[in-house]
């Protein structure tokens, strides 16, 4: 995986404290929502997803809380990848694939 950069616009955000009144439209935080903090070790599962199944229709990485689904392109495909260090394990990926390409296994010390 690529390394996160917080954004500048996103540190002053949270340096602020700011209220809804600051939110972007919509009111939604259009980055991880725990950006700057790796919180995927949180997780007692983590979806693991099946590239020959997976069509790249994006439904996960619009579901997903916090953002930790990445769209990437795979041997000339757009295909749906985890992002461990963010993925909290909620399995709402896994719960709106239409596909049934995403298995949510426990995670393993």
């Amino acid at each position: 995986m690529k390394e996160k950069i917080i954004p500048e616009e996103f540190k002053e955000w949270v340096s602020e404290k700011w209220g809804t009144a600051k939110l972007p439209i919509g009111g939604t935080v259009p980055y991880h929502s725990s950006f700057g903090f790796k919180t995927g070790d949180w997780s007692a599962l983590k979806p693991i997803i099946d590239h020959t199944t997976c069509t790249g229709c994006m439904d996960c990485f619009y579901y997903c809380p916090d953002s930790a689904i990445e769209i990437v392109e795979i041997e000339g495909k757009r295909k749906a990848v985890a992002d461990f260090d963010y993925c909290k394990g909620c399995s709402l990926c896994a719960k709106h694939c239409k596909f049934d390409a995403i298995l949510m296994k426990e995670m393993k010390e």
